[in-house]
Parts: structure tokens; C-alpha cells; sequence
């Protein structure tokens, strides 16, 4: 099928759906997921002109569906080890990306997107975050695929209370499994509600003022990183999504790298001055 016919199939399935850039992941449109939709005239009008869009879904409640992302080997590994221990997940829908793996889940609930949060190469792509679907051009040339193309199955229990943990929950013990040595000791509500207040501030930040929010974001979240109430993956996951919303990503006088220098100058200077709940 062509690519306005795969996307408004996928709407039809209830997936909201927005286009990405050419053989690429970063949104084309001002608000990036913010913008997915099932209306099927938006879609037609995204994928008529000249571009040859790449297909981007909504994940979380707005879609009904949340993946995992399995980046490589290290990612099938720490998937493996947790099976193993937790038990084995039911036939669901699989496909092949340029470096890995997405497994689609029914979302039946809340589920934040998260960052190495269940384990080592393993993302949780849901509220707040999107996919690249096929037949989407990976950056590295080749395609998405089904791996298997069946409808998304209810995960089991463990797997979701995983997804669900607060950063910084006990992590599960298993062998292989990397360990990061910088992982904050306490993290809770407040690193939470700090970081959820901050990125959706950025999110909604018009042109003009992004870059400077980003900065400021990152400088601010990146104390509480070395006062231990937040994870660094973490803030980098939900910043660079945040601006991915408010479209400084896309800017053509900003975009990708831009946006990775800015948090990574916030987050020199954040660290120079930790922040943390106790020294309020």
C-alpha cells in the first residue's frame, strides 16, 4: 500500500497518526504528536503533496497502543533475561526497525513514556511519546516491517507494573544486565512533579522564546539530576520530546543538533549546583 493508504488504514484501527520527515523520526509538522490525528481529510492533505512522508503514531490513550522499543541485541538480551523471570509475553504485533525492535502492546490505561526504565536498550514508547511505523524509512535505508503483523496484545501484569515504576524503583536483578552507576539514589513525586511542570511548560512555548525555555529547562532539571530526584536519560528523553511538541526540533534555524547543544549547556551548569528536596 502506499503511504496515505497505510496511514489512514492505521486510523481507521483508532491510531492517531502525523508524518515524519523523509526517511527519518523527526516530526513534520509545527507540534510534532501533538498533531497526530485520525480525521481522515488531514491525513489525505499530510500525504498528497510532494513529500514522501514517513508515517509517525501517537502512542499511549490516544492511540490505545504502547511499544516497546528494543534497541539491538543488548535490548533482546535484557527482554530474554526478563521473560525468564517473569514469565513469557503473549503473541503480539512485532516490527523490524533499523537498529532493533518495537513490540505494540493494547494500552488499556495510563502508561508514561520512559528511557531504559525496565531495563538496559529497552524504552517504553506511550503517553507522551510516538513510533515510526511501517513501511517508514529507517535513517540507516531500510524499511520498517511487520515482524508480525497481528493485532496488539494485553501485556501481562509484571510487564506493565514495570512500565508503570517511578524513576529510580528498585530495578529488577538479572544477569547481563548493565548497571548504571549514576543512577539517582531517591527519586519520587517531587523530582516527578518537577520534571512533568517543566516540559510541559516547554512544550507549549511559542517561537521565540524555545530556546531559551529549553536551556532553562535543562539547567533547572539537570540540579535535581545531581541532587539525585531525577534520572539523566530520563530529562534528555522528555526534553528533546518536549521540544519535538513545540517544534523547535523542526526549526529549520534550530532543529536536532541545536537542540542537543542546548541541553547539553543547561546541563553543564545544572550539575555544577545540585538541587534536591531535603536542601529546599
Amino acid at each position: 500500500m502506499t503511504a496515505i493508504a497505510t496511514a489512514l488504514d492505521y486510523a481507521a484501527k483508532g491510531y492517531a497518526v502525523f508524518p515524519c520527515m523523509e526517511r527519518g523520526k523527526t516530526p513534520a509538522t509545527g507540534r510534532g504528536f501533538k498533531d497526530a490525528t485520525t480525521n481522515p481529510a488531514t491525513i489525505r492533505r499530510w500525504w498528497s503533496g510532494v513529500h514522501n512522508y514517513n508515517i509517525g503514531i501517537a502512542t499511549g490513550q490516544i492511540s490505545g497502543i504502547w511499544v516497546l522499543d528494543l534497541d539491538g541485541e543488548h535490548g533482546d538480551q535484557a527482554m530474554a533475561d526478563l521473560v525468564a523471570k517473569y514469565g513469557p509475553l503473549p503473541p503480539t504485533a512485532e516490527v523490524r526497525t533499523g537498529r532493533g525492535g518495537h513490540m505494540w502492546f493494547r494500552c488499556n490505561g495510563p502508561i508514561p513514556s520512559s528511557v531504559e526504565r525496565i531495563g538496559p536498550s529497552i524504552d517504553v514508547r506511550a503517553d507522551g511519546g510516538y513510533v515510526v511505523a511501517p513501511p517508514s524509512i529507517h535513517p540507516m535505508g531500510c524499511a520498517y516491517e511487520w515482524e508480525k503483523n497481528l493485532a496488539p496484545a494485553v501485556a501481562p501484569e509484571w510487564l506493565v507494573k514495570l512500565a508503570k515504576q517511578r524513576p529510580g524503583a528498585p530495578r529488577i536483578e538479572l544477569t547481563q544486565v548493565r548497571v548504571n552507576s549514576h543512577e539517582p539514589a531517591r527519586i519520587g513525586a517531587y523530582g516527578q512533579a518537577a520534571l512533568d511542570r517543566e516540559c510541559e511548560a516547554l512544550a507549549n512555548t511559542a517561537q521565540g522564546g524555545r530556546n531559551h525555555a529549553l536551556n532553562r529547562a535543562s539547567f533547572c532539571l539537570h540540579r535535581l539530576v545531581a541532587g539525585g530526584e531525577l534520572d539523566g536519560a530520563e530529562v534528555r528523553h522528555r526534553l528533546i520530546a518536549a521540544a519535538t511538541a513545540n517544534g523547535l526540533m523542526t526549526d529549520p534555524t534550530d532543529g536536532p543538533s541545536s537542540v542537543e547543544r542546548t541541553i547539553a549547556s543547561g546541563a553543564r551548569a545544572g550539575l555544577q549546583h545540585p538541587r534536591s528536596r531535603a536542601a529546599r
